[in-house]
């Protein structure tokens, strides 16, 4: 299941990012929101997950995908010039660069140690988030919530001149 839920991630962010269209990008990125909220599910934290699908999945990608559509930038620009060598030098070296950090990462004995540790905490209650939500971290909630709403107005204000 591991695989799955990892396969599912990894191809919904990699479609995202070889989109050409800013609302397909969108739904690849839901797509792997599902799969980050399968693997909390696997890690026995099903909290995670379904606040996974219902924050993320449900309410910033709604939120993304109404300013891309509101702002209408579906339309991708074209490339001055073809830069084939670039191109293929670029996805050579990002290539190179991951393998070696994915072999840095198994290497590490960091992760032995990972491995051998015995989770100790009991599992998240939907009780325990929602008070840490509202008695420790309010102010931030309440921040982040204004943050979004400045973003998008000014987005909007600043797409749309004939207001």
């Amino acid at each position: 299941m591991f695989f799955a839920f990892a396969l599912l991630t990894l191809a919904g962010a990699l479609a995202m990012l070889l989109q050409k269209n800013v609302i397909e990008a969108g739904l690849a990125m839901a797509l792997s929101f599902f799969g980050v909220a399968g693997l909390f599910i696997l890690l026995a934290n099903p909290v995670a997950g379904a606040l996974q699908i219902i924050v993320y999945a449900g309410a910033i990608l709604v939120l993304v995908l109404f300013v891309i559509m509101l702002l209408n930038a579906h339309e991708e620009e074209k490339a001055e010039t073809a830069r084939p060598f670039q191109r293929w030098v670029g996805a050579a070296v990002a290539g190179v660069l991951g393998l070696a950090l994915v072999r840095l990462v198994f290497t590490s004995p960091a992760v032995a140690k990972l491995a051998a540790v015995q989770p100790t905490q009991s599992a998240m209650t939907l009780e325990k988030v929602g008070e840490a939500m509202f008695q420790q971290h309010l102010l931030s909630f309440e921040v982040v919530g204004l943050l979004l709403l400045a973003a998008m107005i000014g987005a909007v204000t600043l797409t749309k001149k004939d207001l």
